[in-house]
């Protein structure tokens, strides 16, 4: 938003603080019928040239989110779309804020709805369908993961990769989404921070203890029967005897080497491709 129809900043920003409060105390039930009309404020205060009606708007987005849960399906993408204003926004506090409303936004669309989002986050455009507009007047998409991951301030990274770590944990249907999240969760372990790179090490190992629990059969013969691995020479090296590069604390749980192992072989082959590229840019 441009030029907002209220001139003033003050009052704008006491209009999103009602709104919130509305919200967040008024029982989902009730405010139903006007959910259309609750979602073009909430979107026009997330969109708001001032940073703290941002902040006020995506807090807002966030408790309606959570009152409304699931019966907001069909209103996801738009939702999730109004909260890129604060993505891109110059303050850090706005970034962070509207960072802190992504996970239970899409709650709201799993299992279809929320893939949408995700599409828009990291700018991804199926290379075999071409928009006929774009023949006329080209568009471009920004990858707002990557712009979180070379973020210049490191309460930002930090707040991005625990986000990550939630919806890679918690949203429902994570499993859809878990080839798009995981390389910025891996980028993590290369922070310039040492303190976001243990942070993120130590997501990584609990995301492997839950994968190790949802698929307890699958790991149940490994670890009764101590398998080892061929990096190991049928045992004769031990975990003492290697020196792990930092961020590992210690060789990584069982559940997120194969965890790690399964995403990254998606990735090697592009890696490989833009590596070989030809345009400066991309090697």
């Amino acid at each position: 938003m441009i030029d907002p129809p209220e001139p003033s900043e003050s009052v704008r920003l006491l209009i999103a603080e009602i709104v919130t409060i509305m919200v967040s105390s008024t029982v989902f039930d009730c405010i139903r019928p006007y959910t259309q009309e609750i979602i073009n404020i909430l979107r026009a205060l997330c969109m708001d040239p001032a940073g703290a009606v941002i902040i006020e708007g995506c807090q807002g987005m966030k408790e309606f989110a959570i009152s409304g849960h699931e019966q907001l399906i069909h209103f996801c993408e738009v939702m999730g779309r109004a909260l890129f204003t604060a993505f891109v926004h110059k303050h850090a506090k706005v970034r962070m804020a509207g960072l802190r409303s992504l996970f239970d936004v899409m709650v709201c669309g799993k299992w279809k709805y929320s893939h949408a989002i995700l599409a828009h986050m990291v700018g991804f455009r199926d290379p075999n369908i071409v928009p006929i507009k774009d023949f006329y007047d080209p568009s471009t998409k920004l990858n707002y993961f990557a712009s979180f991951v070379a973020d210049r301030s490191n309460a930002v990274r930090e707040c991005f990769y625990r986000t990550i770590g939630d919806l890679l944990a918690r949203l429902p249907d994570r499993e859809d989404h878990q080839g798009q999240l995981f390389p910025y969760l891996i980028s993590g372990l290369y922070d310039r921070n040492d303190g976001i790179c243990s942070l993120v090490f130590e997501i990584i190992e609990e995301l492997g203890l839950s994968h190790e629990e949802t698929n307890e059969e699958k790991f149940r013969e490994r670890k009764q029967l101590g398998f080892n691995e061929e990096w190991t020479l049928n045992g004769t090296i031990s975990n003492s005897q290697t020196d792990l590069p930092f961020p590992l604390a210690h060789r990584p749980r069982l559940g997120a080497r194969a965890l790690v192992r399964s995403y990254v072989r998606r990735y090697i082959k592009a890696i490989f491709f833009e590596l070989g590229d030809w345009i400066e840019e991309n090697a």
